[in-house]
């Protein structure tokens, strides 16, 4: 919480105090377009937000969930990016893809920074593996002796996929990607079903979808977690999964206690998991919504992230505590996508074509 309480002091206090009065949302309808389908941890989560926003946005009564998925979460994105002089007071709820932006992905048709950001959430992401994966997995480390398998994904450039890849590739698995997943939740009933051996999720999405129905009947272990940015800048694993080694550790274990990774595949794993591990989710609002409202819902979800009633039932779905980005930071990271120097774009694109 004192963490938590650090991100909203850099928001100035005289934005809330303005976005207070400003009472842009009071009798217009809200909708919260979540680009991913229903019943995944994206939609899981942004109900829950939906739920409790409405009392901290005067004169509003509901906020009307409606899921866009498709296309690695770009049809949702595209609709709010593109949002109507009538629909400029609706907000996006979104699982973001940086990559698609970074690349220049022909199908993303609006970018990241022409958004107004309300808020981003943080979340820690894993692997993990089906424990009958040829010759048999009983540990992370047995990954490196595994057979052929084969690893679900959603669209090539989606950052989940990316990551699953580089993360793979550099523990030296051997696997084909299967892609054009439409969620997590299709990912987790085909590894269920034995169609796939390799998966990733949010720790949302692990609590919630993965752990029940894949680790506590014993058919799944997890297997890595992206190293973890914590406070005082040093890597190790989240708070929320304390029981899965990162990265750095399965590395070690794999290929020696004084091995340590390097290359461009390795550059771009930091990269791309530094972002994602700190804003995970985003809520945008269109880039025409007026600058009132976009500070109204930024107070908004201030107000949220304090909302006792809304931590327990954040925590209650997700078995995690929600953590909130609001402010310079959060606007950081968006202003960061345009800086990403030539070489590490090249690297992406080609990195993406050889699927």
């Amino acid at each position: 919480m004192r963490a938590m309480n650090a991100l909203l002091g850099l928001f100035p206090a005289a934005l809330l105090a303005s976005a207070a009065l400003a009472q842009q949302f009071s009798g217009q309808p809200v909708t919260m377009i979540v680009n991913y389908t229903a019943g995944g941890p994206t939609d899981v989560e942004a109900r829950v937000v939906a739920q409790h926003l409405p009392k901290h946005l005067q004169g509003v009564t509901s906020v009307v969930v409606r899921n866009v998925g498709g296309a690695g979460g770009r049809i949702g994105v595209n609709q709010l990016g593109e949002a109507s002089a009538k629909d400029r007071l609706n907000i996006g709820f979104f699982t973001w893809n940086p990559v698609d932006q970074l690349v220049q992905n022909e199908t993303l048709r609006v970018r990241y920074n022409d958004f107004k950001l309300i808020a981003g959430m943080h979340q820690a992401t894993l692997l993990y593996i089906r424990r009958d994966t040829a010759p048999g997995i009983s540990r992370p480390a047995d990954l490196a002796k595994a057979k052929p398998f084969r690893a679900g994904a959603l669209s090539p450039t989606s950052h989940s996929t990316i990551l699953q890849r580089l993360a793979l590739e550099l523990l030296g698995a051997k696997f084909d990607t299967i892609y054009g997943y439409k969620g997590i939740r299709d990912i987790d009933v085909a590894m269920r079903q034995g169609d796939i051996q390799v998966s990733t999720n949010s720790v949302s999405g692990w609590y919630s979808s993965t752990k029940p129905l894949l680790i506590d009947p014993g058919i799944a272990i997890p297997l890595v977690q992206y190293d973890h940015a914590r406070a005082d800048g040093s890597l190790g694993r989240s708070p929320e999964l304390p029981d899965v080694p990162t990265f750095i550790e399965v590395y070690k274990e794999i290929w020696g206690k004084d091995a340590l990774p390097s290359g461009d595949k390795w550059q771009a794993l930091q990269m791309l998991t530094r972002i994602m591990d700190s804003m995970y989710r985003t809520v945008f609002m269109p880039p025409n919504a007026p600058e009132a409202a976009a500070a109204e819902m930024r107070a908004a979800f201030v107000n949220l992230a304090k909302d006792e009633a809304f931590i327990a039932d954040f925590e209650k779905v997700t078995k995690a505590k929600p953590s909130f980005i609001i402010g310079a930071k959060g606007d950081r990271i968006i202003a960061e996508l345009g800086n990403v120097q030539p070489a590490f774009v090249s690297f992406l694109r080609k990195y993406i074509e050889t699927k």
